[in-house]
């Protein structure tokens, strides 16, 4: 029970009673490109245009190489009528005067030429866009939530370079440069035993066999500032010995380099006259992620939770004449899945809805009532009424059927987006304690709506019942937060497991308990 109170004492959550609109917000949204994949395609269609300018700027460069050449075939041919052996007999004035000038003026033209930059309307053009490109910020939590996926599933830092995902291998891989910025960003949160990792796995990628991506090259990674770089981690690892092995592979890599001996030199005499210190702070396992097991779903169940399934003909008159498929994940606590009941129209008539409108999600403080953007909530959401559309309606009406409750004491529909990573911390939605809730209203039912296919992970977690209910296209995950006596169900606590592949749309519903009290008595 310690650790329940513990967890409800952490962690607060937004609470549907809370839902704002974008302009009631008091402090500055992100474009958090990182927190919902549906910003991908935003960027694919902004590097079309990049790639398009960048066309363009190649023609402009070509049409000015092309003048160029055409310039120098025009001297080329009148120098070499100049020194014909007729010319040279009938050398006269007009020909000495049309030298000089050439001479003086031509060449003073290609100067000018020359020295006038070359596509910068394009080079403008490029500039303007650079405030709608990624920013530190979104590469922050792009590499957060990497490594969130790479803690949660357990992978190693060079299978997910070669793509291979959880035991799942894609046709994708990253670059070496991909890797060493992976690398630095670990170094910077001071997680030097990953670091060494991820910078092994780049060195591991420049070896591949397929060739390297043209930009690359244009990056500049090299061997040699990969291992430098492992060099710096290892030397915070206290690796004295391979520090300076590190360093005397990037000497046989750039031999010529003089800064890079000297620097060798100086560590050599550091590390070898500077005695290890144990540093506590270095240690990988001090840092602060939550580890959430079976989000694989590789756990074993308790033979307690009694799973079947059933067509649910009794909850409403209704489903005498069209039967819901329900499966019983759990009695004690009670969760339930139901199998579709979201139409594939009302599922795309509610993405693509909402895709415009969302924005990242916050959190309430019911201590200081104020929001913000937490950086462990990896995902966007929006607000939506019961009655906002058609779908909207016959998903209400359909939930009326399916749990028998009043739902005209629920509140709004939240739809949610998640982001690289999106990994949601172990929590029970509840911001009331039990001495409040005699003035206030309590969640006292969860409904979660799976609104897209997910292709590997993003499973919803119950981590102290080992059960992982994985996103399945058109069912809505149902609990309850009461146990039969009235209070607070601790074995309902819940994560979101981070999506490995795939786009995961979720929507989800908070039901009251005020006014439920025929429809479900303690």
């Amino acid at each position: 029970m310690q650790v329940f109170c513990l967890l409800l004492g952490l962690i607060y959550f937004l609470s549907p009673a809370q839902g704002q609109e974008v302009e009631d917000y008091d402090f500055d949204l992100p474009k958090g490109f990182a927190r919902s994949v549906i910003n991908m395609d935003e960027l694919l269609h902004l590097e079309d245009d990049l790639a398009l300018n960048l066309e363009q700027y190649i023609e402009a460069l070509t049409q000015k190489a092309n003048t160029i050449r055409m310039g120098i075939q025009e001297m080329v041919t009148r120098h070499q009528h100049r020194l014909g052996p007729v010319l040279k007999l009938a050398w006269n004035p007009f020909n000495s005067y049309s030298l000089i000038r050439h001479m003086q003026a031509d060449w003073m033209m290609w100067q000018l030429y020359m020295n006038k930059p070359v596509g910068q309307e394009r080079l403008d053009y490029l500039n303007s866009k650079m405030q709608e490109m990624p920013q530190d910020s979104d590469f922050q939590d792009a590499a957060e939530g990497i490594r969130r996926i790479q803690a949660v599933y357990q992978m190693s830092a060079s299978d997910i370079a070669d793509g291979l995902l959880d035991g799942v291998q894609y046709n994708a891989s990253l670059t070496a440069r991909d890797c060493l910025e992976m690398g630095r960003y670990l170094m910077n949160q001071s997680l030097w035993d990953q670091a060494k990792e991820w910078i092994n796995a780049g060195i591991m990628a420049l070896n591949r066999v397929d060739p390297q991506p043209a930009m690359q090259e244009l990056m500049g990674t090299s061997k040699t500032e990969l291992l430098a770089t492992l060099r710096q981690v290892l030397v915070k690892l206290h690796d004295s010995e391979a520090a300076l092995t590190a360093y005397q592979h990037a000497l046989k890599e750039s031999s010529y380099d003089a800064e890079l001996y000297q620097e060798f030199l100086l560590a050599e005499m550091e590390l070898l006259t500077k005695p290890v210190v144990n540093d506590s702070q270095l240690d990988d396992s001090s840092e602060m992620i939550e580890t959430i097991y079976c989000c694989s779903g590789r756990c074993e169940l308790p033979r307690e939770l009694q799973l079947y399934c059933l067509y649910n003909t009794t909850a409403s008159p209704f489903l005498i004449l069209a039967p819901i498929k329900m499966e019983i994940l759990s009695l004690d606590p009670y969760i339930v899945l139901f199998h579709d009941v979201v139409s594939h129209q009302n599922m795309q008539k509610i993405r693509t809805g909402t895709k415009s409108h969302l924005i990242p999600s916050s959190t309430y403080n019911p201590r200081t009532h104020l929001y913000s953007v937490a950086p462990y909530r990896m995902s966007k959401s929006v607000w939506l009424q019961w009655d906002m559309n058609n779908a909207t309606m016959e998903i209400t009406t359909m939930l009326k059927d399916a749990t028998a409750l009043n739902m005209n004491r629920s509140e709004m529909f939240q739809v949610m987006n998640y982001g690289v990573g999106g990994l949601f911390r172990t929590h029970i939605d509840v911001l009331l304690a039990d001495e409040v809730r005699i003035s206030q209203f309590y969640d006292f039912g969860i409904l979660c709506f799976q609104l897209s296919e997910v292709k590997q992970g993003g499973g919803t977690i119950f981590p102290y019942l080992n059960l992982t209910v994985f996103p399945q296209q058109g069912s809505v995950l149902f609990w309850y937060n009461l146990d039969t006596a009235g209070n607070e169900e601790p074995y309902v606590a819940h994560a979101g497991c981070p999506v490995i592949v795939g786009s995961k749309w979720v929507m989800s519903k908070w039901i009251e308990d005020i006014g439920q009290e025929f429809n479900k008595p303690c």
